[in-house]
């Protein structure tokens, strides 16, 4: 899985690519190497990078201070730390389309 890497047991780089201003909040797929996340917030004020980590941590089971933006902030590919998630979390996106 391209879109994710391992940085220790419980922390890793998730690698998304974000569809703002959506319909509803979903992951769509793969695309370009990436895991596509579509989101409804406007792509203004941050409103979609936040909204993207809520998502995530709601997704995951997590608090959302365990997924943060760590490159990407104005752009739609973005790489984001998910600490205190377990692999067996993940496993589940390995079947991602």
């Amino acid at each position: 899985m391209q879109f994710l890497e391992r940085l220790d047991p419980e922390t890793w780089i998730l690698r998304v690519v974000l569809k703002p201003g959506a319909d509803r909040d979903e992951v769509l797929g793969i695309h370009a190497g990436r895991l596509k996340i579509s989101v409804k917030a406007p792509p203004v004020d941050g409103k979609a990078n936040k909204a993207l980590c809520i998502f995530l941590s709601r997704s995951l089971g997590i608090r959302k201070k365990q997924v943060w933006i760590q490159r990407g902030l104005q752009s739609r590919n973005k790489d984001l730390i998910v600490s205190g998630v377990a692999g067996t979390v993940f496993n589940a996106l390995k079947h991602v389309q």
